[in-house]
């Protein structure tokens, strides 16, 4: 079988010889080499790769902007809150913030009780409620008040009575909690 391959290739060489390659296919051969080592897209399939990372950005951006819009939004409006207090008077917006956060302290203290005696720390908290709707009213009719430093007042004395609100609550826990205590002692006795 090799020997009438040879024969074959002998006889129709001059046919083989006919179709010749175009001169300059080394130079575009190379061309491309170049191109591809450059980095230049050769084909669609590289183009759509880029496209797909770009619409993963995209679609990263339009998740991420508008939890950072609301951030900005949200601390614009607490900076706004605080110097608005602070420009009718410095000290008393210390105090705010001061009863506000003893407020938040004894609330938390508040909430361990609610496991143990869920009906008395409703009604501990419905309590509380009313006195913080009364706090909101009075800082929502701040901006309009003709005398805004009255209302400060006013609302730093709401915050007062809060924390002596919850001092009580918190007494009546303790007085609760020893109580309970030394009934089980007394059961132990027996």
């Amino acid at each position: 079988m090799k020997e009438k391959l040879e024969n074959f290739i002998k006889d129709n060489r001059s046919d083989f010889d006919q179709f010749e390659p175009p001169a300059d296919l080394w130079a575009k051969i190379e061309k491309k080499l170049d191109e591809k080592q450059i980095g230049i897209p050769q084909n669609k399939t590289e183009k759509r790769e880029r496209v797909v990372r770009l619409s993963f950005l995209l679609k990263l951006a339009a998740s991420i902007i508008p939890i950072l819009f609301a951030g900005i939004w949200f601390y614009q409006y607490q900076f706004k809150q605080s110097s608005y207090l602070s420009n009718i008077d410095p000290q008393l917006a210390q105090q705010q913030v001061h009863y506000a956060s003893l407020i938040e302290v004894k609330r938390n203290e508040l909430k361990h009780i609610e496991k143990e005696e869920p009906q008395l720390y409703q009604e501990f908290s419905e309590e509380i409620k009313k006195m913080d709707l009364n706090f909101q009213k009075l800082k929502q009719d701040l901006p309009a008040s003709p005398n805004q430093e009255e209302t400060v007042k006013a609302m730093i004395r709401n915050l007062q009575i809060q924390i002596e609100l919850l001092n009580q609550q918190l007494e009546i826990i303790q007085q609760i909690n020893q109580l309970k205590k030394e009934q089980g002692d007394d059961t132990q006795n027996i």
